[in-house]
């Protein structure tokens, strides 16, 4: 038996349980880009010349949070300040104004508002930002085929009528955070507004409203969850019947407010499994299909169309301050991977000067471009699609990755075309791992050991060598 069978082998049966792969190369890994190098117009001048058809998918950050959730390591800052609300919305307008051409030249596929809790913004912010969007490219509804914003539970039921606006603007799905249906669970989040009332008045009054997609979320591993209450929530929210629901393994990376416990690391803990195990009996049960490896829907209804677009390639333009754009060139934010209050400041003011560009990112070579759509895309992709970015470069690691998937009864094999088994949707994550670049592993393991060596409590409590606190690579020894 080879090395990486085994060693595969060996990390399914410790029920190792990697961060969720939804980017490649993980924002960890960005770096200070050359300053004058990148132009954001040269870069997607670039970007185009690479797709037959040239397609878009447009996401816009809110960086505002009333709360800090303590699992999150997004790029968020508590403030609740409607002055600032108003200065940042002209701001994203400026900037996606600033971007027509590159919109303009490609079909705008979908629209994401994400944050942060795009919902803290008032009627008129959202206003502001479609009417921008109109301006720029006038038929977006019908083009985009999802249009799509992050909210809270306690959001849509403190301003129902703001919500039902929404829906008159173009709105298609809206992205529900609920994470459990067990009260002392969701303390333990950080959500103590949305309790399991809220949840429920929420996805009531979504529903009377008429939105075609409600997606919502459950994670598994907080702190004091049992099977029991695994079982309660997941049975509590397929009786609610969201068009579309997430179940996420709870990951603490270094620069997520639960780590200043000291204490975090991401899970090996078989048990953990046999609560995905039930998620998908359950919901299977009751109607829904697996569309990715956290993700179910309501056939013809549910789904997450910009996070499938993106997995299969198609670009993503990030505007906002610590927003990410994809390209084929370059991945890039206009910001540092650490939000501060003074960076939006900043933000706020180079938007309205006209000089935001590239501020750090990673550059992307035919290689790392095969590496993504591998590490994202194994539940359907065909690899002769790679071959144009130089798949045969390193194709010899990629068989015997592949080979060993296979043996494990992970991926189907149908001629060029790699599909996951349902066996592969389950253990998605160690497979993602393993087609990481030396690289990209090196990157993304530096900067969390530099979070961990400027965490005193952290040294104190895990040592000055921490385990799981970045990827795995199958490619070394257990």
């Amino acid at each position: 038996m080879n090395t990486l069978h085994s060693q595969l082998a060996q990390y399914i049966d410790q029920g190792v349980i990697p961060p969720y792969q939804y980017s490649y190369p993980p924002r960890s890994t960005y770096r200070p880009l050359e300053a004058g190098k990148w132009n954001i117009s040269d870069v997607w001048a670039r970007d185009l010349a690479n797709y037959q058809t040239p397609e878009l998918n447009l996401y816009l950050h809110v960086p505002f949070c009333n709360v800090k959730c303590g699992f999150c390591n997004l790029y968020t800052i508590i403030s609740t300040d409607q002055d600032v609300y108003d200065a940042y919305t002209d701001a994203l307008c400026t900037q996606i104004r600033d971007h027509a051409e590159i919109i303009q030249a490609r079909r705008l596929r979908t629209i994401y508002i994400g944050g942060g809790t795009p919902a803290l913004l008032r009627t008129r912010h959202f206003e502001q930002i479609f009417h921008t969007i109109s301006e720029i490219y006038p038929n977006w509804r019908s083009t985009a085929e999802e249009v799509a914003v992050e909210a809270t539970p306690d959001s849509i039921v403190d301003d129902p009528d703001g919500f039902a606006r929404l829906l008159q603007m173009g709105l298609t799905r809206a992205n529900v955070g609920i994470q459990s249906l067990v009260p002392q669970e969701i303390r333990e989040a950080g959500r103590r507004k949305s309790g399991e009332d809220v949840i429920r008045e929420a996805v009531a009054i979504v529903k009377e409203l008429g939105l075609p997609d409600l997606s919502t979320d459950l994670i598994m591993g907080f702190a004091g969850q049992t099977p029991e209450s695994w079982r309660h929530s997941v049975d509590e929210l397929a009786a609610l019947g969201p068009t579309t629901i997430s179940t996420y393994f709870l990951t603490v990376r270094p620069d997520a407010w639960f780590s200043k416990t000291g204490s975090y690391q991401y899970m090996w803990q078989p048990e953990l499994y046999e609560r995905y195990d039930y998620a998908r009996k359950v919901l299977l049960e009751h109607g829904y299909v697996q569309e990715g490896s956290v993700r179910y829907k309501k056939p013809g209804r549910g789904g997450y169309v910009q996070k499938v677009l993106t997995f299969h390639g198609v670009p993503l333009l990030g505007l906002g301050v610590g927003a990410r754009s994809y390209t084929s060139v370059l991945d890039y934010m206009t910001g540092s991977v650490k939000p501060s209050t003074a960076e939006v400041a900043d933000y706020i003011d180079k938007a309205r000067k006209h000089e935001l560009q590239p501020v750090t990112g990673f550059e992307l070579t035919g290689e790392e471009i095969v590496r993504k759509r591998l590490v994202l895309d194994t539940f359907d992709l065909d690899l002769s699609e790679l071959d144009r970015f130089g798949l045969d470069k390193i194709r010899s690691e990629v068989d015997a990755v592949l080979d060993a998937a296979e043996s494990h009864g992970l991926i189907h094999r149908l001629g060029s075309r790699v599909q996951l088994t349902p066996k592969g949707f389950k253990y998605r994550d160690i497979l993602s791992w393993m087609f990481y670049s030396d690289r990209v592993t090196n990157l993304d393991r530096e900067y969390y050991e530099g979070l961990h060596q400027a965490n005193k409590r952290a040294r104190k409590n895990m040592g000055a060598t921490p385990v799981r606190i970045t990827g795995i690579d199958l490619r070394e020894s257990a």
